[in-house]
C-alpha cells in the first residue's frame, strides 16, 4: 500500500531550488508531494499544496491550459514524458509561467501508472522578455519588407561598411542611383540619419539570429510552446 512519503512520491534528487521544484501526483491529480522549493517559486507552503488537486492553481482560460486533458489521458507507463507550458496563480494572485517535464511511475515495469513526477521550472520572464524581443523583430521586419530587391542590395552593402561610391561601382549603378535608394530605405526604415539606418538594419539581423536560435530554458521545447508567440489570448494573460 503506498503512502505519501514512498518512493512512488519522492524525487530521485530532493534539493531542488528555486526556480525549480518537484512534485508527484496521483492519476486523479491529487498532489501527493512537493518539493520545499515550492514556497520560494509560488510562494505556497509545501503542506498546504500536498493533499490538494493541481488543477486548483491553474489559471482557468488560459489558453496555456487548453490541452490539460489530452495531456492527463496520455499514457506514459512506456517510459513516456511529456513536457509543457502551463499557466498558474501564484499565492498573490499573480500569474506565472511554468515549464513542466511529466514522466510516469508504476509499481511494475511496464504496468499501470500509479504516480506522475512532475519537474517545473518558473519561466515567465523568460516568456516575457521572447515576447517582447519577438515583438521588436516583427516590428522591424514590417520596415524591411517594405524594401525592393535593389534597395537590399544597397542595405546589404551598408551594413558592411560601404560607402555610395564604392556600392555604386560594386553594383554598377550611377551614385545618384545610390543615393536615392539609400534615401528610400531610410523613409521605410523611419531612420533620421545614416547611423541610425545601420543601427535599425543591425538590430533586425541580431534579432532574426537571436530568435531563431534562442532556447533558454528550453520552455520553446514545450509541446504547447507556439501558443507564447501565435495566439493572442495568452498575451492578454500575461498582463
Amino acid at each position: 500500500m503506498l503512502t505519501q512519503h514512498t518512493a512512488y512520491d519522492l524525487p530521485r534528487a530532493a534539493d531542488f531550488v528555486a526556480p525549480y521544484f518537484f512534485y508527484a501526483t496521483r492519476t486523479s491529480g491529487e498532489v501527493t508531494y512537493v518539493s520545499p522549493s515550492v514556497r520560494s517559486v509560488l510562494g505556497y507552503g509545501p503542506d498546504s499544496v500536498t493533499g490538494s488537486n493541481y488543477r486548483t492553481y491553474l489559471v482557468e482560460g488560459d489558453p496555456l491550459n487548453e490541452d490539460i486533458h489530452e495531456c492527463e489521458q496520455t499514457d506514459l507507463s512506456g517510459g513516456g514524458s511529456l513536457h509543457a507550458l502551463r499557466s498558474v496563480r501564484n499565492i498573490y494572485g499573480e500569474r506565472r509561467i511554468l515549464s513542466i517535464n511529466t514522466v510516469a511511475v508504476s509499481e511494475t515495469p511496464g504496468g499501470p501508472e500509479v504516480r506522475r513526477h512532475h519537474i517545473a521550472r518558473d519561466v515567465t520572464d523568460s516568456v516575457k522578455v521572447h515576447r517582447e524581443l519577438m515583438s521588436r523583430l516583427q516590428s522591424l521586419e514590417v520596415e524591411t519588407r517594405k524594401l525592393t530587391l535593389q534597395e537590399r542590395d544597397v542595405a546589404e552593402r551598408l551594413l558592411q561598411g560601404m560607402m555610395n561610391r564604392d556600392i555604386a561601382r560594386e553594383l554598377k549603378v550611377s551614385d545618384r542611383t545610390i543615393e536615392r535608394r539609400r534615401a528610400s530605405i531610410m523613409k521605410h526604415l523611419n531612420a533620421a540619419t545614416t547611423p541610425q539606418l545601420v543601427s535599425k538594419l543591425v538590430e533586425h539581423d541580431l534579432l532574426a539570429t537571436l530568435m531563431e536560435n534562442n532556447s533558454e530554458g528550453n520552455w520553446q521545447s514545450a509541446k504547447n510552446s507556439a501558443a507564447i508567440a501565435g495566439r493572442r489570448g495568452v498575451q492578454e494573460h500575461m498582463h
